[in-house]
């Protein structure tokens, strides 16, 4: 049986892994993206023939309902608002859910991020990317649709995956504290656990922490880094790089920079760290297995060697 997926705020290279995960998958998933630009994303993905393109916004109901009509679910990701203000998000969001209703979506699945419950909007972290996505959490859950949740851990790809070429120097760029921990999620598995588990089993109708079980602090990332490539790698210091960002702030504020939100973000895990408990996934989906931090930088340097040995 074909599994239809819609995707809402997937068509850039952000949510490029996601969905190449859904596209690897051995399940017959075909993926709907709705894209403002379609010639783009039919480019970048023209070696797969299940990806259908419908032009339109995710800001417009209307292009989000013709999205999600008939499909089996839908993936949403909300773009993330520059100069740490959660506005933008939360109204794209708003538009999001007005199309979702109007298109009779059956299952919305929302990538969210860890902690949304410490007390709720109520008790704002004054970071925009973390309190935005409380406050669509509580849209969702208060908007009548069949849903779930999936609160992630730092994305792997995102963390390690571009920071390759300054990893094979020995250096992890990461200026945060050292006392501070973090749990991480692998894009690919959210694919995996889409397909395999939430549209055969059915929406959560709630959150849930989508963490592998690890738990690491600086110095295992390092071992694990270490182990991965095979010789040393050491995170860079807090001082001065953490310093630095913050002093720069202000102009990524005036140029309209995603960092103007990255920054206040490495703030809070300067401060908090960011973990999560994989406990209620591993306890409601007992055969489902994440990937591990440890397999995916192996991963990540045994296939940038294979590529080194082939180009020369």
């Amino acid at each position: 049986m074909t599994i239809t997926i819609a995707a809402l705020g997937c068509s850039g290279s952000v949510a490029a892994h996601i969905i190449h995960g859904f596209l690897n998958l051995e399940e017959d998933v075909t993926i709907r993206i709705l894209a403002r630009n379609p010639s783009v994303v039919e480019q970048r993905y023209s070696q797969h023939k299940n990806v259908e393109v419908i032009q339109g916004s995710m800001s417009d109901p209307d292009s989000v309902a013709r999205a999600v009509e008939k499909a089996d679910a839908a993936f949403l990701i909300t773009p993330m608002g520059m100069n740490n203000d959660p506005s933008s998000e939360i109204a794209i969001a708003e538009k999001n859910l007005q199309g979702a209703v109007r298109g009779n979506v059956r299952h919305l699945i929302y990538a969210s991020v860890l902690r949304c419950d410490d007390g709720g909007a109520a008790n704002a972290t004054g970071v925009g990317i973390l309190d935005a996505k409380v406050s669509i959490e509580e849209m969702i859950a208060s908007s009548g649709l069949d849903y779930s949740i999936l609160r992630c851990g730092s994305y792997m790809e995102d963390v390690f995956d571009p920071r390759l070429n300054m990893l094979k120097m020995g250096a992890f760029l990461f200026p945060i504290d050292r006392r501070q921990t973090f749990s991480y999620t692998a894009q690919s598995d959210i694919s995996k656990f889409i397909a395999q588990e939430l549209v055969s089993n059915g929406p959560l109708n709630g959150c849930i922490d989508f963490v592998e079980p690890g738990v690491y602090s600086i110095a295992q990332v390092e071992e694990a880094l270490s182990s991965a490539a095979g010789f040393r790698i050491r995170t860079t210091p807090k001082m001065p790089i953490f310093y630095i960002f913050k002093a720069l702030l202000p102009i990524f504020g005036w140029m309209q920079h995603r960092f103007s939100s990255v920054i206040p973000l490495m703030e809070y895990f300067d401060a908090f760290g960011y973990t999560g408990n994989s406990k209620s996934l591993s306890t409601k989906y007992p055969t489902f297995t994440m990937k591990s931090l440890d397999d995916h930088l192996k991963e990540l340097f045994l296939t940038n060697n294979q590529v080194a040995k082939k180009q020369n």
